[in-house]
């Protein structure tokens, strides 16, 4: 049997999903998990999961002495562009590991030998649980010099790990959506040459890596985990479910309880105890998918119908370039000194603000977005309950002309879930 363990780093107190991971980290014991944190979960960990204490000044100390680098990130987030790097900058820890992969903490394992089985680790040397591009939540590595130096093979990868900007390097430099849609990585603009170009380009040339779909993400429901088995519909049996939209929509509710029951079930909006078959798990479905998402979505529409029809303008918001998800959103004034945005190849159009959110706002031409302001920024984008970050764009000093079409030719407005 090939010897696996598994790397993440997490800084900050441990979130409220942190006991599901390891109540799925336990049911795998045949698989290692190493975690430097500076966090304390305040309770014992099983006997394959490791903690190790550390902090961000930790992780710049090292990865500078492993890569030869001046490393100095700020932001837990940016751990993301170094994770194909993990089997440098770890490699005191996975010494006499066959495989060392990357994953994060929002997961719920099901059988992972189930899947990672002696004859595909026989077979590949990078594994990854989509099909359209690398998966930062979850990536094998066959533990040897050449596969743990393939991100030097990219030409940005110092440039990458010298700025303090994410450029989602471990994946596809945020090409996700065009990738889900049968994109070609080489056929797009990309800021970055990310871990996707280093794979596709190093298996032409005979690389083993192995893309296929084995991880569920999104919002599905039906999910259930049974003593270590995680299955879909009670027909197919998966490797593993991302909680990343889970966890950031606002209709979920994000509770577990401190003991982790051998059974549980994963709806779209709430993990419960309790099967649907028995009363008491009826009504909490009933209340927690139904009732509860129904009120928070009614009240949703009713404020944005307002707002529209009130036609309250914004103007405390300062011009600027954001990012999300790779795609450039603008903010601008008018002639009146009115707030406007242009993203998606359309042109300029006004904000109107929330009837019952003063922090809040909508845009006259996507009706169901509505994002938020803080100290005259734009910081959060909500759209079917789910929740994601703009970030300011490098390319602010151009802030207040107007885009044209072409500079979001081919782009589409990212679902938050």
């Amino acid at each position: 049997m090939h010897k696996i363990i598994l790397i993440t780093c997490y800084f900050g107190r441990f979130p409220w999903y942190f006991r599901l991971f390891i109540k799925s980290c336990r049911y795998n014991p045949t698989v290692e998990f190493l975690i430097f944190s500076d966090a304390d979960p305040g309770y014992d960990l099983p006997p394959n999961v490791t903690l190790v204490p550390f902090g961000i000044d930790e992780f710049n100390r090292l990865a500078t002495r492993k890569l030869g680098l001046d490393i100095r990130i700020r932001e837990a987030y940016k751990l993301c562009d170094f994770k194909p790097a993990y089997g440098v900058i770890f490699s005191d820890y996975i010494e006499g590991y066959d495989f060392w992969g990357i994953t994060d903490i929002d997961i719920v394992f099901g059988r992972i030998r189930e899947f990672m089985t002696t004859a595909l680790l026989h077979t590949y040397e990078v594994v990854s649980v989509r099909d359209d591009y690398p998966t930062g939540s979850f990536m094998l590595f066959r533990n040897t010099d050449k596969i743990n130096r393939l991100y030097t093979l990219s030409r940005d990868y110092q440039k990458v790990f010298a700025s303090e900007k994410h450029y989602c390097f471990d994946e596809c430099n945020f090409k996700h959506y065009y990738l889900q849609e049968g994109g070609d990585i080489f056929k797009t603009h990309c800021d970055i040459e990310s871990m996707h170009h280093v794979l596709k380009k190093e298996e032409q040339k005979g690389l083993a890596v192995h893309f296929d779909f084995l991880i569920i993400e999104g919002l599905p429901g039906a999910l259930k985990w049974d003593s270590g088995v995680l299955s879909f519909k009670n027909e197919y049996e998966v490797l593993m479910h991302h909680l990343i939209l889970y966890k950031a929509n606002r209709y979920t509710r994000k509770k577990v309880w401190k003991e982790i029951p051998d059974t549980f079930y994963i709806d779209r909006y709430t993990i419960r105890r309790y099967s649907t078959r028995s009363v008491r798990g009826k009504i909490h479905s009933f209340i927690r998918n139904t009732c509860l998402p129904g009120l928070k979505k009614a009240g949703f529409a009713i404020d944005s119908y307002m707002a529209h029809i009130l036609g309250r303008k914004v103007k405390g918001l300062s011009p600027a370039v954001y990012e999300l998800n790779g795609i450039k959103v603008r903010i601008s004034k008018n002639d009146n000194g009115e707030n406007q945005v242009s993203f998606q190849g359309i042109r300029p159009v006004p904000l109107v603000k929330s009837l019952w959110y003063p922090e809040r706002f909508y845009s006259r031409s996507v009706k169901q977005v509505r994002c938020r302001i803080a100290e005259g920024k734009l910081t959060e984008y909500h759209i079917n309950g789910g929740k994601q970050t703009f970030k300011l764009s490098g390319s602010n000093t151009d802030a207040t002309t107007t885009p044209t079409t072409a500079d979001y030719a081919g782009k589409i407005l990212p679902d938050a879930g």
